[in-house]
C-alpha cells in the first residue's frame, strides 16, 4: 500500500508522545495526515502547519475536551481518533491475591475509563460533522488471557468490548469503531516482559515494532477501510495461534 492515502485527514492521537503512539502519528504524518499529539507532557514542542501538540490526561475529561476543541480550532476537524494512551504494572499486577486495590484502580483509569473518557469526547464531535472513524487499542490478552496481567487484561478486555458496543451504536451517524489487539511490541512500556520473550516462539520468527501497529491504525483511520467497522485486528505475529 503507498501514497498518501491520509492526505487532508486530521488525526488525533492519544498517548502520541511516546512507543505505539508516537509511530502511529509518524505514520499518519508520513501518509499525509495531519496529525494532533495529546500527551501528559508535550513541554515546549513547537506545532507547525502538519502537527499539533496538546496537553492531555485521559483520566481528567475536561483535558480531553480542550485539546478535541484546539484540535477542531487548529486544524479545522477531526476526521480520525487513535487511542493509545496506556499503561501496565508487570511488577505490581500480579497473582489475584496480591494485586493492590492502587495498582487495580490505576490500570483501569488510565487504560478503560481513559479510552471511554476520550471515545465519548471524539463522538460529541463526530456527531457534529457527520463522520469519523475512532481506532482503539486493547491487546492480545483480551482474547487469550496472560497469567498475572489481571489488571492489564480486564481493563484491555473492556476496551474490546467498548469498541463493539460503540460500533454499533455510532454505524448510523457515519462513525466507525475499530479495535486493535496487539501482541508484544518493542516499546520502552513492555521492555520488561520482553525479557522473558523469545521471538522464536512467534510463527512469525520476531517481537512487534510499532510501526506494524502503527501501519494497520492508519489504514483504519482512512477511507480505504470505509465498510469496516466493530472489527477486531489482531497484530501479534501468530501469537494467539500457537
Amino acid at each position: 500500500m503507498s501514497g498518501n492515502y491520509l492526505e487532508g485527514k486530521v488525526v488525533v492521537v492519544t498517548g502520541g508522545g511516546s512507543g505505539i503512539g508516537q509511530s502511529v502519528a509518524d505514520v499518519c504524518s508520513e501518509l499525509g495526515a495531519k496529525v494532533a499529539i495529546c500527551d501528559l507532557n508535550v513541554g515546549s514542542t513547537s506545532s507547525d502547519d502538519n502537527r499539533l501538540f496538546c496537553e492531555c490526561d485521559v483520566t481528567r475529561p475536561e483535558t480531553i475536551d480542550n485539546a478535541f476543541a484546539k484540535v477542531k480550532d487548529t486544524l479545522g476537524a477531526v476526521d480520525a481518533v487513535v487511542n493509545c494512551a496506556g499503561i501496565w504494572r508487570p511488577r505490581s499486577d500480579g497473582p489475584i491475591t496480591a494485586v493492590t486495590d492502587e495498582t487495580w484502580d490505576q490500570v483501569i483509569a488510565v487504560n478503560l475509563t481513559g479510552t471511554f473518557n476520550v471515545c465519548r469526547s471524539a463522538v460529541r464531535i463526530m456527531e457534529e460533522q457527520g463522520r469519523g472513524s475512532i481506532v482503539t487499542i486493547a491487546s492480545v490478552v483480551a482474547i487469550t488471557g496472560w497469567e498475572k496481567l489481571n489488571s492489564y487484561s480486564a481493563s484491555k478486555g473492556g476496551v474490546l468490548a467498548l469498541s463493539r458496543a460503540l460500533a454499533v451504536e455510532c454505524g448510523p451517524k457515519n462513525i466507525r469503531v475499530n479495535c486493535i489487539c496487539p501482541g508484544v511490541i518493542e516499546t520502552p512500556m513492555t521492555e520488561k516482559v520482553l525479557a522473558y520473550s523469545k521471538p522464536d516462539v512467534l510463527p512469525i520468527g520476531r517481537l512487534g515494532q510499532p510501526r506494524d501497529i502503527a501501519h494497520t491504525a492508519a489504514f483504519l483511520c482512512s477511507d480505504r477501510s470505509a465498510f469496516t467497522t466493530a472489527s477486531t485486528v489482531v497484530v501479534d505475529g501468530g501469537f494467539s495461534a500457537a
